[in-house]
């Protein structure tokens, strides 16, 4: 018996068929031209992860506005870059037509970086609190890309409420704000669930999902009862995904954590599986929440040669539909065909965290463990 028959295998996802259940999670390869435009290290980063023959590909955090960025060469979509992304999307469906070519827009909120301007939605310190004003301006940034992106031709948008930014930090039940985006879980949720919404109506057939820390592993932070809370409480998160699942999102990606203060939580290290098998426990909690709806699992790279394995396991069980892989895309953006032609030829990620560090440190992001595994591979 194939043990990775149905990872391999074409699958509908949210009544889209793709090729196989393995998709390639943004990750940030800092690299984008002037003003956030698509260079040719982007073009080329994505037109190996199309060789690669990924079920499902997300472009990385691309910011919805040049003034909050997290990365000094992070992308940018905008009336200004529009034409790139058109490039982008055209270059990747002519090598992977069957692919999902889904964008991720973001803002970086308190996260951006000291060259931009961090600003908060919640919490009391240093960083300028976002008014209400500046919130309504936010969502409306939001909608503007989401119509881009369906311009451009991608087949969906997919919305980072997640790892500390701003839409992820928004969900967290220490959100106190009087307004309308605090204090109840839908308020919470409204600015996500308003993106899904303005997406599901830029084009027919356009999709819409959601990526998320599921729990956070921070006082207050997402997954908790409450601001004063840290142990893991998820009925809040139930109730905010409740309210973005209808707005329309067609899928949510879980994740946990954010990398900047509970990195291991977000990608598990070697020697702490425990990690892991919290991943597939969050992803499959989703599931159980809203069995109809499309659901992506996150931090298959720490599995190693054992990934495929886990993923086969779980989408077996009903606890996922696909199998996310991040730092393994950057380090053999070619691992679905290799998984199905030759398995033995794979780069498996080490789990150095070298790329992480390229990344913290605003470098160009490539894989260090094998330097041919870069942006351009």
């Amino acid at each position: 018996m194939n043990i990775i028959n149905l990872v391999r295998s074409p699958a509908v996802f949210a009544g889209r068929l793709i090729p196989n259940r393995l998709a390639a999670q943004a990750m940030e390869i800092n690299s984008a031209g002037r003003g956030g435009s698509v260079s040719q290290a982007v073009l080329a980063r994505y037109a190996s992860l199309a060789s690669g023959g990924w079920g499902i590909v997300v472009v990385e955090a691309v910011s919805i506005t040049a003034g909050s960025l997290a990365r000094v060469n992070g992308l940018v979509l905008d009336a200004n870059t529009l034409e790139g992304f058109r490039r982008l999307v055209d270059s990747f469906k002519a090598i992977h037509p069957d692919a999902l070519f889904i964008i991720q827009l973001t803002h970086a909120g308190r996260l951006a970086g000291k060259f931009s301007r961090p600003v908060s939605a919640c919490g009391d310190d240093a960083v300028p609190r976002l008014s209400t004003a500046e919130l309504d301006a936010i969502r409306a940034l939001h909608g503007e890309a989401a119509r881009l992106s369906a311009d451009a031709g991608f087949d969906g948008v997919e919305i980072k409420a997640c790892h500390g930014y701003l839409g992820g930090e928004l969900l967290r039940p220490m959100n106190d704000r009087a307004d309308a985006y605090g204090g109840s879980a839908e308020n919470r949720a409204r600015l996500v669930a308003s993106a899904v919404a303005d997406a599901k109506s830029a084009r027919a057939g356009f999709m819409a999902g959601v990526r998320v820390s599921l729990y956070e592993g921070l006082r207050g932070g997402c997954g908790t009862a409450g601001a004063g809370d840290v142990i893991e409480e998820l009925s809040g998160m139930r109730a905010a995904l409740g309210a973005i699942v209808g707005a329309g999102a067609d899928y949510l990606n879980v994740s946990a954590g954010v990398p900047a203060l509970t990195p291991h939580l977000t990608r598990p290290v070697k020697g702490n599986a425990f990690d892991l098998y919290h991943h597939f426990r969050y992803a499959r909690t989703v599931k159980e929440w809203f069995p109809g709806l499309a659901v992506i699992g996150s931090a298959y790279s720490t599995g190693g040669e054992s990934a495929a394995a886990y993923a086969e396991e779980n989408i077996a069980a009903g606890g996922v539909d696909v199998a996310g892989f991040g730092r393994q895309n950057l380090a053999d953006p070619l691992f679905p065909r290799k998984l199905a032609s030759a398995p033995g030829d794979i780069d498996y990620c080490t789990l150095c965290g070298g790329c992480s560090k390229l990344l913290k440190n605003q470098e160009a992001v490539r894989c260090t463990a094998y330097p041919r595994r870069g942006p351009a591979a």
